[in-house]
């Protein structure tokens, strides 16, 4: 390994911080937290003890990981900047395509904090506002689409609301790790049950 491998160019603490959970959450969700720190570094391109100089152990790193992946941030920001010029089926599709990017990481990072868990890598006191900061999470994506569909109201036979949560709760249950790659639904699929059911017109006749 070279040595400008091992010397990370000097980045603020935070700057750094947040490149390496860049580089390692691919590796996490595909690997889950048996990867070693070691790996977690060739993945960064840094030294190891760069990850040690950023992060107090590796139980930080991968509780920092899914906060990360759990932030619903960069989902609201995703949704809010869908062009609004687009069809109305276009923008529900785009909206599914972020949603299901999004459960799709969870569902990932979920089985690395379960990994940690049961590896050793638990806490000294769990995360007290856990469940609180999952329904903050939740309620910030909702209210996203929400503002998205509100723009539609004219278009929808229920509240927008609940088609917010209908289209939440398609595009999760796709990302379900239970759901095998073969059944899972596209975002066109998603779009088109949620508008128009799975019936065809003649079903109603």
């Amino acid at each position: 390994m070279c040595a400008e491998h091992h010397r990370a160019r000097r980045l603020p603490r935070d700057d750094r911080r947040r490149a390496i959970l860049a580089a390692v959450m691919p590796l996490l969700a595909e690997r889950g937290a048996a990867v070693t720190t070691a790996e977690m570094a060739e993945a960064a391109g840094i030294a190891e003890g760069t990850i040690f100089r950023a992060f107090r152990d590796k139980e930080t790193l991968l509780h920092e990981v899914v906060r990360v992946a759990l932030d619903p941030e960069p989902t609201v920001q995703a949704l809010a900047a869908i062009d609004e010029s687009l069809p109305f089926e276009a923008q529900l599709a785009e909206a599914a395509r972020i949603l299901r990017e999004r459960f799709s990481r969870i569902t990932a990072i979920a089985g690395v904090a379960r990994t940690a868990w049961h590896e050793g890598h638990r806490p000294s006191r769990p995360p007290e506002r856990a469940a609180a900061y999952m329904a903050e999470a939740v309620a910030a994506i909702s209210g996203a689409l929400i503002t998205l569909l509100e723009r539609h109201r004219d278009r929808l036979a229920i509240e927008p609301a609940r088609a917010a949560a209908a289209l939440r709760g398609l595009a999760s249950a796709n990302a379900h790790p239970l759901t095998s790659p073969e059944e899972r639904l596209t975002v066109d699929e998603i779009v088109q049950i949620l508008l128009r059911g799975i019936a065809t017109p003649e079903a109603g006749r």
